[in-house]
């Protein structure tokens, strides 16, 4: 009590110094140290920076520190995500390298210790902590102790009232049309939040920048003299309209991360990409490419690669890159395929992803579908074509999206110990048109399977003879834009009122949440939900839905958007 009351009722404070003693042993002479530490009484800080906050920034080890201080180069209330927090951590050089982990593993774990010791909020909407977001005074804790070395708002405005000699990260947040950076001999970090414009061809000369991230559809271009930043470990563009890259992006050839998602305006990638041998990271997500080189399968440091394209050459006559370059990557962690359709099937292609030992994250995606009617031969083709993509056991996180084929892969319910999905967690199913049985999950999505009419025992395996602990792993399930689905049974015979002793004594022993939204048919739940420990339930346009009841540990009841329900009961326990 007594290292509590000297946080003088701050919560923020409080979850500070929880962070600090979490690491400590629980005996009294650690904690102890903790509360007689001089940290408590330093001096020559703001007042609503002592105390707690200043002990727990001390506390942290020198490489939390520096990631710990980045974090406040982003503007109030900005989101903050793992994955670009991992890009920008070592880019800026702040991981150790570690013999028998990735430098993105050890700086997720950074990120998760972070989260651990409250210097992070993470995101309560996000399963997996991937979003998060600082409280504004750890934002400034992490300015004041960063001094003159970090800028955010207008760099015009900084000249006024700073020396830019000791400046090395610039962020540039600002009301103007346009602004123009000055110049920065030793500037190491620069970003541009919109909307301003900006005059791109002063970039060249900031020779020392290691991480560049310009967003904005004012950004329209990037200057030749790009490639003179040798330097240059991370490239950004994502949500511009810049319509190409300069060759001399092929002279950047310490770049480790190249960032495009959501380049409305940018169709072709140039060859030159394919120089960039120290890449670790390629995102071309949403970015309407009309392909992608071939010759990334020389690019063997590759760990993350989202939105690549497969096949279709482009007007030129350039070759596109194909599923078997994919077999060189043996690093990659992290895969998202699109346009999976335009492959060919091949026999090499077996080995494609069950070699890849490293392999946690896998997007399987095809061209959406417009015109209703697929023909037998091509259904015939993708099936086989994800049935040859075989991904190693060591999967973690699946999804699959416009996925057509008349039934799933088999690697999907395959029990062989070489091709079963032993460590999957997370499935996603996305405009797909049916659903087998599923390996054991703790997150499952079903969305957009418009087909659907009627959801019962099959869906807990075992050819519809469903077994006591079905999805024993399973913790959060959601169904949405299903516009066709009409009912829900765990349990043959429901509906005949089965005599409860015939029944499995439990169902989704570890489900805690359910998230039904746009199911606008769906009537009511399963009876035998009650024997689940569900916590949270939540409806969003659920029109035709008229009873909730029996679900006694439910904590948590949200319905938006039910015209028709009528019977709230028995929701609480004895």
């Amino acid at each position: 009590m007594q290292i509590i009351e000297k946080c003088d009722g701050l919560p923020i404070a409080i979850k500070a110094i929880a962070g600090v003693l979490i690491t400590k042993d629980q005996n009294k002479r650690e904690w102890g140290d903790v509360l007689n530490s001089n940290a408590w009484t330093i001096t020559g800080l703001p007042e609503e920076l002592r105390g707690a906050l200043y002990l727990s920034y001390e506390s942290l080890p020198l490489a939390l520190k520096h990631c710990f201080l980045y974090c406040s180069l982003y503007p109030h209330d900005h989101e903050l995500y793992c994955d670009d927090l991992v890009c920008q951590w070592i880019a800026e050089g702040y991981i150790e390298a570690s013999s028998n982990a990735s430098l993105e593993d050890v700086a997720k774990g950074y990120y998760k210790e972070l989260i651990c010791r409250s210097f992070l909020q993470p995101d309560p909407n996000c399963a997996n902590m991937y979003r998060c977001t600082l409280h504004d005074l750890l934002r400034a804790l992490g300015q004041f102790f960063a001094g003159d070395e970090i800028f955010l708002g207008d760099p015009q405005e900084a000249q006024c009232t700073r020396s830019m000699q000791k400046l090395r990260h610039l962020t540039i947040i600002s009301n103007r049309e346009s602004v123009s950076i000055p110049h920065i001999d030793r500037l190491r970090n620069l970003q541009l939040w919109g909307p301003p414009s900006l005059n791109t061809h002063v970039i060249g000369n900031l020779k020392h920048l290691r991480v560049l991230l310009l967003t904005g559809d004012k950004i329209e271009n990037i200057p030749d003299n790009i490639g003179d930043l040798v330097h240059l470990r991370l490239l950004d563009l994502e949500h511009t309209c810049i319509q190409n890259l300069p060759d001399s992006l092929g002279n950047l050839i310490n770049l480790q991360f190249l960032l495009l998602n959501d380049c409305k305006s940018l169709h072709i990638l140039p060859n030159c990409i394919t120089k960039l041998y120290n890449l670790r990271w390629l995102r071309v997500n949403d970015t309407p490419l009309n392909y992608v080189p071939k010759g990334l399968g020389k690019l063997e440091h590759f760990h993350h690669v989202e939105g690549l394209i497969i096949g279709d050459s482009g007007d030129d006559g350039e070759e596109g890159c194909t599923l078997e370059e994919i077999h060189m990557l043996e690093k990659l962690s992290y895969l998202y395929v699109r346009n999976l359709e335009k492959s060919s099937c091949k026999s090499s292609s077996s080995s494609v992803l069950s070699s890849k030992t490293q392999l946690r994250k896998l997007r399987l995606c095809c061209t959406p579908n417009t015109d209703g009617h697929i023909q037998q031969q091509k259904m015939d083709k993708i099936v086989q074509v994800f049935d040859d993509l075989c991904p190693p056991p060591c999967l973690e996180d699946l999804l699959i999206r416009d996925f057509f084929g008349g039934r799933y892969p088999k690697w999907m319910s395959s029990t062989s110990s070489n091709t079963a999905l032993q460590e999957l967690i997370f499935l996603k199913l996305i405009n797909c048109s049916n659903c087998p049985q599923l390996p054991q999950l703790k997150y499952l999505s079903i969305e957009g399977a418009t087909t659907v009419v009627s959801i019962g025992p099959e869906f807990l395996g075992n050819y519809g003879e469903p077994t006591e602990g079905a999805f024993s792993k399973l913790e959060y399930l959601l169904f949405a834009c299903m516009s066709n689905w009409e009912e829900w049974s765990l349990i043959s015979g429901e509906e005949d009122n089965e005599p409860e002793s015939h029944k499995p004594s439990m169902f989704f022993p570890h489900l805690k949440s359910i998230s039904i939204c746009i199911c606008p048919k769906l009537k009511s739940l399963p009876r035998g939900l009650n024997q689940a420990n569900i916590q949270e339930l939540e409806f969003f346009g659920a029109l035709s839905l008229s009873r909730i009841s029996h679900l006694p540990t439910l904590r948590k009841l949200l319905v938006i958007h039910c015209p028709m329900l009528e019977c709230v009961e028995k929701l609480e326990g004895d």
